[in-house]
């Protein structure tokens, strides 16, 4: 009954309102809008979220060359990393790791092959900067 009030009264408000105070979209923003999907966070978000289909998916897994990329150039350039002469000395990375960082397509780790990336999963993205971000500044 209430969600009806709301749905009928408040929300074409809402969205008037919204639709005459906030900038419109870009193209660049509808284009990353089309481009996925919202997953299961969507029934989360959405109040009716199906926590079987949750528990039906399988764990995220690192691939092989994901697997090696973070044994090798992730665990070199941690040992590269010394908190104090970045943060305090320098206040930047040492071009020694800028260079690293570049040799080793570190900015294109999402990137598809076809564009010059790694194509590596988010997972592996996410377990990159994990990694990075733990071991190289402890605390």
């Amino acid at each position: 009954m209430l969600g009806n009030l709301r749905r009928r009264f408040v929300t074409p408000r809402l969205f008037a309102w919204a639709r005459r105070n906030l900038p419109p979209i870009s193209q660049t923003e509808r284009e990353a809008l089309a481009a996925g999907d919202v997953w299961w966070d969507g029934e989360l978000l959405g109040g009716k979220p199906d926590w079987d289909k949750l528990l039906d998916f399988e764990p995220a897994r690192l691939t092989t060359a994901e697997r090696d990329f973070i044994d090798g150039p992730v665990a070199e350039l941690c040992g590269m990393l010394d908190d104090w002469r970045i943060n305090v000395e320098l206040l930047d990375l040492p071009p020694e790791v800028w260079d690293f960082l570049k040799r080793n397509r570190f900015f294109g780790i999402a990137i598809p092959k076809d564009y010059g990336g790694l194509g590596f999963s988010a997972y592996a993205h996410s377990e990159v900067v994990k990694r990075i971000a733990t071991q190289a500044f402890p605390r």
